[in-house]
């Protein structure tokens, strides 16, 4: 968080403002003087004093001659020094330089001089200063330079810097969260310092001052972590049916998400998190869908780590900034519901748009597997829901027939009209996901964020190659095939999906 503008950081600049406009006048009258001794060779008019020195009825050249060497002599002596109950500090002529050329004053006051925005409004005030006369009292760090430094090294070793208090995020201990206290700080009170050094450099080049404090809150106290560890949302999903290989690759890709804190406008990638899903990064092999079908491939199992963060996201009012189906239906979330990621083609990202961060814990066991999100409660007490509609059934065709021309089944089927299903038909299904806004419970808003089309599939069967010998039976009674004149068998054939192994999800 920023810190805010203090009044006393307020005082300051207007301290400093006024003291650089008193500079201005300083040197707006000595220009002046300067612009007149050429010109006209006039004097200084009646009223104009400098630090205390009358300069009335001097040539502009004198009185520019007469204040250098005034500033310098006050600075052979001067002496400075600055107390707190515990210490004391001197800082005399060594700690500075007598900026004794006034016209360099002129240059390093140019950016304060906006309000005099045309030469017109600048002889304007001259002439006025010129003719009525002015007394200006110039701040002793505007003479004596980098003494201005040396003041801000004392106030930094004393100053206390108040600490916020923070948060210690550790999502597999009992007390996930551990709270920090805070504590305030104190602060010098520059605006009374300068003031007090400056009231008595008008009258003495032996200052003493005292330094005043001022405390200064932390800007984040334990009450206000307190708020920001509250429990969001959860949602979890099944595993218990999945293999060995697939449950590791489940938990591996949501273990990376565990314990991360998403700081506020942080936008995060699933695939950036969780890659590159390699035997090399611990994935193992398990059953993925690739072009549309179940096979055998590293990393089988990660599209549900990253459903079930998705799901956890968008009820905790997440931002979602992609998300993708499967091409097929997967068993483990409704319809609509799913984030099918693959490197390099699809990913899931989403953003922390709230001005809170968000902490996610994630867990796992034998059953399933689930996403926890916790931070600042939602306003009003707004709740969300992802709640999956069917539109549609889209019936499928039947099966495909493919000759295995390239002899890449022949351990399952040999001879011309011997058959050995590769995938069994599917129908395809329309369906669309709502977020639903509750508010105290009570529904508010119903949005359609999902509208997904998963294709029908057609089963495909691998009809061997060669002509049967008539003196030949099949070549493994073991194997399951059919003969095309197995009316029975072949009719079954269109109905055989259902059965597919629930462990056969990506």
């Amino acid at each position: 968080m920023k810190r805010t503008k203090t009044k006393k950081d307020t005082t300051f600049r207007v301290l400093l403002i006024t003291g650089l406009i008193s500079l201005l006048f300083l040197v707006v009258v000595i220009m002046q003087f300067f612009l007149l001794d050429y010109k006209t060779n006039s004097v200084v008019s009646e009223g104009v004093v400098i630090n205390g020195n009358k300069l009335a009825g001097m040539s502009s050249s004198e009185a520019c001659e007469y204040v250098s060497t005034y500033f310098n002599k006050v600075a052979e002596d001067f002496q400075l020094t600055i107390r707190d109950k515990d210490n004391k500090w001197i800082l005399n002529n060594k700690d500075f330089e007598v900026n004794s050329d006034i016209f360099s004053i002129i240059e390093a006051s140019q950016e304060h001089k906006k309000d005099l925005d045309s030469k017109e409004k600048k002889l304007n005030m001259l002439n006025l200063l010129i003719r009525e006369g002015a007394s200006v009292n110039v701040a002793f760090n505007y003479i004596f330079v980098g003494l201005d430094e040396k003041i801000e090294e004392i106030i930094k070793q004393v100053e206390i810097e108040p600490v916020n208090s923070e948060i210690i995020f550790k999502p597999d201990e009992e007390n996930m969260f551990e709270i920090t206290e805070s504590s305030d700080g104190l602060r010098v009170d520059k605006v009374k310092l300068y003031d007090d050094i400056n009231q008595q450099f008008l009258k003495t080049n032996k200052i003493n001052v005292v330094l005043n404090w001022v405390e200064e809150k932390a800007e984040i106290n334990e009450e206000y972590n307190q708020k920001l560890t509250k429990k969001i949302t959860e949602y979890t999903t099944n595993v218990s049916d999945s293999t060995g290989g697939r449950k590791n690759n489940v938990k591996l890709a949501l273990n990376k998400f565990n314990g991360m804190v998403i700081k506020p406008n942080e936008e995060v990638s699933f695939n950036k998190i969780t890659g590159p899903h390699t035997l090399a990064s611990g994935y193992q092999m398990a059953t993925i869908i690739y072009n549309s079908r179940f096979v055998d491939g590293v990393g089988g199992g990660i599209c549900q780590a990253s459903t079930t963060l998705y799901n956890a996201l968008i009820r905790a009012g997440v931002d979602i900034l992609e998300v993708n189906k499967h091409t097929l239906p997967v068993r483990y979330v409704p319809l609509a519901c799913d984030a099918m990621v693959a490197e390099y083609i699809s990913d899931l990202r989403f953003v922390n748009r709230s001005e809170y961060p968000l902490f996610i814990k994630t867990f796992s066991d034998e059953e399933k597997v689930g996403v926890e999100i916790y931070g600042h409660e939602l306003p009003d007490g707004i709740t969300y829901d992802l709640v999956s509609e069917t539109v549609k059934a889209l019936p499928h065709s039947g099966d495909v027939v493919k000759i295995d021309t390239n002899k890449d089944y022949t351990d399952k089927v040999l001879y011309k009209g011997e058959f050995y299903r590769l995938s069994y038909p599917r129908d395809g299904v329309e369906a669309k996901a709502y977020l639903k806004t509750y508010k105290n419970g009570e529904l508010i808003e119903s949005k359609c964020v999902r509208h997904e089309v998963y294709k029908p599939q057609n089963g495909i069967l691998i009809e061997g190659s060669e002509e049967k010998p008539e003196e030949l039976n099949s070549i493994d009674d073991n194997i399951e095939i059919f003969s095309a004149s197995d009316e029975s068998a072949m009719n079954n054939l269109n109905y055989m999906h259902e059965t597919i192994p629930t462990n056969m999800c990506p």
